[in-house]
Order: C-alpha cells, then structure tokens, then sequence
C-alpha cells in the first residue's frame, strides 16, 4: 500500500504496545499507517502494518513538537486522523488540538473531558460526590504538606506522581510504611514533580474495565482482573491476568462515574476490590486506550473501530474466560526486582513457576501475535541481558541510518520520515 492524495493516512503517535493492534485494524481498512518513533515499547518499526516511522521533536517539548507536526501535516494531506495512544499525547492534544489544521481528526475524548479525567484529584472528587467509594487522599505540592498529608492519612500509603504518565524515583507509585520509609525515600523533594498524589493503602486486587461510551452511556464492556504484575507488590504494570463476567456492582459505578462525566469515546476504568472485606474502591479513568488494548480487541469489543466509527445502538460485552499474559514484561519485572534485592530464593522460584505456568496456558500475549510476530519476538529479546543490548543498539544505529529517508519504500523494509529541523 502506497501514501498519496488518493489514499487516506493515518498517524500513531505513542510507539507503545497498543500502536501494534491499532496499525493492523487500520492497515485491514486499506488506512496507511504512519506512527511515531517516541514511546516506551520500541514495537511500531519492526510491524509488518506499520510503512513509515516519523522520527519527531519529544512532546515534552511541545513548541518545538507542535511545530514538527504542524510542517508534516502540511507536506501530507492525505494524513486525515491522529491516534494519541500514550498519555503524553493525550496530554498534548487536551490542549494544542485547535492549533491543528480542521481536516484532521484527533480520535480521542473531548479535550476537556480528556482533562478532567487525568487531573486526579478532580476526577476523585467527581467519583466521590457521585458515591463512588475512593480511598481517602490528599495533594502534596512540598515536603511540610507531604509531612501533614502522612500524618492525616496515617500508613500505610501510597505515593505517586499527580501526573500519571511521570515516574516518581522509576516507579509508577510507592507505598509507604513508616517514618522510616518516608525519610529513606523523601530526605529531600523530588525536584521533577510538581505534585504528589498521597493515598490511604487500602487492599485487593486491580480491576479493569474497558469501555466505550456515547454521551454518558456505555455501549461496549470489558470486565478484567489483574492477576499478577512486574512487581513484588503488586504495583506497576500487568503480566497475568483474566477476563470475567461483568461484575454488578463495579458495571454500576462504572456506568455512573460514565454518566458523571458525559464520556463520549473509549477508555479503561481501573478499581481495587478486597473480596474478604468486600470493599471496592476507584483508583482512576484513563481517557485513552489502554496499554493491554489488544486485550478488548482479541475478546470482541472493536474498539479501535468504535474510535474510528463511533457509536452503534446494542451495548456489547466482551468475551470472559480468556487468559492473557505478557511474557517479555514478566521477564523484564523478574530480572529488575531481582537485581533490586525485592525477591528472595524461595520467591524467585515462585515467580518463575508462575511466568512459565502463564506462558503455557494463556490465550494472548499483548505483545505477541501470530499475523505480526516481529514486534513480540524482538520485545522478548530486548530482555535477554547481551541480547537486548545488541538489539537496542541495532535500533538506535537503524534510525540513524534511515534519518535522510523521507519517501516510503515498498516492502519489505520501513522507512523513517525526518522531523523539520531533525539533523
């Protein structure tokens, strides 16, 4: 497939596990997929439905990111949606879409919806006021309010960055069980956040629940539960989990907080349940799709089709049963907390009995797939201490080589579109 006047585009911007799904179903749309080179995952350049990769300015730097994409917009008309897959680029576009020329849509949630789903503490104020149970929490913007946050929450607590898409010390979150772990971890503020999130601990398991909705009304539902993540304590990201029949009472908070919010668009609602105390509480709403997004698809809920297509009349639930694993980040989360001293002999054991258990009876790894398996195969490589560096090292020296490229070649191969002013 070929990119001109006569063959609409589209461009991916997030170069993360999602962008992998995506580019198939629009590839299968006879859409040409052009994605961005920035993201956590490095899959997009290796897939066989991806044609082009536009090495562009980080969208830290939003002057001079905007300006990028403003010239590629220009220089290719054909280009007619932009997918926001990470959050960084949902951020983005909650405030720079209207600087966009009009003939290209941004599929994403309104921008102000977008907004108010990751400003944190409105969002837990919104679930509150509606009924939905939320932890109790407080904002920390220095190392006094951080002391008066503690003492009214009382620990243990957990820590995390107000904006989610930072890493608070490499971390999504910490957990806080003393005043000793206080002072080890907060001798000093962390110079890069702005604001921190500190929340009573409360426990169980993470829910998810994927969706897509149309001015406040769920038409599509997801209902996962996490099993296992690439942490000891059960934060970070998911490598084991499961599909379930929706669960009542999290599907009516769900389509209240839904309602709430007047959501038009698709998104992942996440909650932890303690089934021995049976108590449910909302930890947040991601306005974007989700980093297991092949999850939803592989179990019937197309919604990177409701993105592009919008809203149908019958709601639809997703398909229960179905196992699902991410190999290459359970071996990553193994490797890392082992080298971090978190996992002792008899829990190192543990941890590989249950990633080779997983592995032989998942039903989908979010990373790997049959019909594209490049993308999976180099994923699990990078993970492989000496492999990965070599494989790393190839990808850094491919991209350099390509940067001159600024025309699509037929397969096989990729080519790798320069950003204005890239050198």
């Amino acid at each position: 497939m070929r990119s001109g006047p006569d063959h609409s585009a589209v461009l991916l911007l997030g170069n993360y596990r999602p962008t992998l799904p995506l580019s198939e179903m629009f590839f299968r749309r006879d859409i040409y997929v052009i994605a961005g080179n920035e993201g956590c995952d490095h899959c997009a350049e290796y897939s066989r439905f991806v044609s082009e990769i536009w090495i562009h300015p980080k969208v830290a730097d939003a002057k001079e990111f905007l300006s990028a994409l403003t010239n590629l917009l220009r220089d290719r008309p054909e280009i007619k949606q932009i997918v926001p897959v990470e959050e960084a680029f949902v951020r983005f576009f909650a405030k720079h879409a209207s600087d966009l020329p009009k003939h290209v849509r941004i599929a994403m949630a309104d921008a102000q919806l977008a907004q108010t789903c990751l400003d944190k503490v409105e969002l837990l104020g919104i679930a509150g006021a509606a009924g939905i149970p939320v932890a109790p929490y407080r904002l920390a913007d220095s190392m006094d309010s951080l002391h008066d946050a503690l003492k009214e929450l009382s620990y243990p607590c957990v820590v995390r960055p107000e904006e989610s898409a930072n890493r608070l010390f490499g971390q999504k979150a910490l957990t806080l069980h003393s005043d000793l772990d206080r002072d080890r971890w907060f001798g000093t503020w962390p110079a890069e956040q702005r604001s921190l999130l500190l929340q009573k601990k409360v426990g169980g398991i993470r829910h998810n629940c994927y969706f897509a909705a149309d001015s406040g009304r769920i038409c599509r539902y997801l209902h996962a539960i996490i099993l296992r993540t690439d942490r000891q304590d059960g934060s970070g990201l998911a490598v084991e989990g499961k599909t379930i029949p929706p669960e009542p009472t999290i599907l009516t908070y769900s389509r209240k907080l839904v309602a709430e919010l007047g959501y038009t668009g698709i998104g992942c609602i996440q909650y932890l349940v303690d089934e021995e105390r049976d108590e449910v509480h909302l930890l947040e709403i991601n306005p974007r799709i989700a980093g297991n997004h092949v999850i939803p698809e592989y179990c019937g809920m197309a919604l990177g089709e409701f993105l592009v297509d919008g809203a149908d009349d019958a709601i639809r639930y997703g398909q229960p049963g179905i196992r699902y694993s991410w190999i290459a980040g359970d071996m990553e989360g193994f490797k890392s907390e082992l080298l971090r001293g978190a996992l002792g002999p008899g829990q190192a054991i543990l941890w590989l009995g249950r990633m080779l258990r997983n592995a032989v009876r998942t039903n989908v790894d979010v990373m790997f797939n049959a019909r594209d398996p490049l993308p999976g195969i180099v994923n699990l490589l990078d993970v492989i201490p000496g492999i990965g560096h070599i494989t790393r090292l190839r990808r850094r020296e491919g991209g350099a080589r390509h940067l001159s490229r600024l025309v699509p070649k037929a397969r096989p191969g990729i080519s790798f579109i320069k950003a204005a002013g890239e050198t």
